[in-house]
């Protein structure tokens, strides 16, 4: 698994790409928030495309070989998306980006849950805390450039570059080979579905919003701080990579966490915390106060949703892979309906309203962990309720 985490770190960089570059972008396409949104949509439409295709490309193809096809198509797609004068055909190049950094996040997290058993939480959080490593040093590239005032499509083209070394150490790696991996299909997900229906709808709704309201606040956090509170060119982009940090701390300490506690009993903890704190932190008319709680609240919604993917440990080894799938599928459609809701939300009724948006999608997420009533994951409802075959 240590082989895929200097990789987790530059998709993690590229994941924040838009979040540390929207408002530069905005200006120089002259665009509202309402169609800039389209940035986070069509980039998770990709990544969501990706999560589809990769149960069925692993039948004829290796982990390794998958990945670095994803890196080569992340090259290729941003250094592409820098050069091009037309903000729809940025859009075009930036999907093609999704599609190929989904591969990078979502193949590790099936790794994982294919051959760690009971380590899974444990690993997943591993993982996203070094996709959260990406989220610190990303913001840097864009902040040194917004300060030297140097175009911001450098920003975009510079972790296309670096992708490739980064990838480096799976490609030196001895993997297995993932051979009982079932393709998504309908019949795939009826099967998943019927082995306990309230809890896996219960599980896809809170991921939904779980993810959407994480990743809309991080995409949003830049444009707020600088529109809304003035904030100096560049320095927005610290307070983004603080944002990573404290992200990193927070899903370091699930992980740690998750040897002790059930994922449900953390995540019961943590999701009113968030609800709470995301409310708050937009409301102060002081800008110190404003950071503080979005990296107090980032501290604490960090863990949520690889907490919640780490439920498809679940079901049988054999479908494992493909319920994370769906299941890393439901936490893309949230980044990318949520994130754009935010952005319409932020557009039309105001920055604060907007950022706070987020508070009201934690709340959903807890008012459906207490619906579930049982652990996740479900280590007794193994034993109640056979497998299917």
């Amino acid at each position: 698994m240590r082989a895929f985490y200097p990789m987790m770190i530059i998709a993690g960089f590229v994941q924040l790409l838009i979040p540390s570059t929207i408002h530069l972008i905005m200006g120089d396409f002259h665009l509202g928030e309402g169609v800039a949104g389209l940035l986070p949509l069509v980039f998770f439409a990709g990544i969501i495309i990706s999560a589809l295709l990769v149960t069925r490309l692993l039948e004829n193809f290796s982990v390794k070989a998958l990945v670095v096809s994803g890196a080569l198509l992340v090259s290729a797609s941003l250094v592409a998306a820098s050069v091009t004068p037309w903000f729809a055909l940025f859009v075009f190049f930036y999907f093609f980006a999704g599609l190929g950094n989904g591969s990078l996040i979502i193949l590790p997290g099936m790794y994982a849950t294919s051959t760690c058993g009971d380590e899974t939480p444990r690993v997943q959080s591993m993982l996203f805390g070094f996709l959260s490593c990406g989220y610190i040093v990303g913001p840097f590239v864009p902040g040194i450039i917004e300060n030297l005032e140097i175009s911001w499509r450098w920003a975009v083209a510079v972790p296309g570059l670096l992708v490739i070394p980064f990838v480096i150490p799976v490609v030196i790696a001895r993997l297995k080979r993932l051979t009982e991996v079932e393709r998504i299909s309908f019949k795939f997900i009826k099967e998943i579905v019927s082995f306990d229906r309230r809890f896996f709808v219960g599980l896809v709704i809170a991921l939904i919003f779980a993810a959407g309201a994480a990743l809309g606040l991080i995409t949003w956090l830049v444009t707020f701080l600088e529109q809304e509170r003035g904030m100096t060119r560049g320095t927005a982009h610290l307070v983004l990579a603080g944002l990573g940090v404290a992200l990193l701390v927070g899903r370091l300490t699930c992980a740690h966490l998750a040897r002790r506690f059930s994922a449900y009993k953390i995540l019961l903890l943590l999701t009113p915390l968030a609800a709470v704190l995301t409310f708050l932190a937009p409301l102060p008319d002081s800008t110190t106060a404003n950071v503080a709680l979005f990296l107090l609240s980032a501290l604490v919604y960090a863990g949520t949703y690889p907490l919640l993917l780490s439920a498809a440990k679940v079901y049988p080894k054999s479908q494992s892979s493909g319920a994370y799938t769906l299941l890393f599928i439901a936490m893309s459609v949230g980044g990318l309906a949520m994130t754009y809701c935010i952005g319409q939300i932020f557009q039309h009724l105001g920055a604060v309203v907007g950022m706070s948006s987020a508070a009201a999608m934690f709340i959903i997420v807890l008012a459906f962990l207490l619906a579930l009533r049982r652990e996740i994951p479900l280590s007794e409802h193994a034993h109640q309720k056979a497998f299917p075959v």
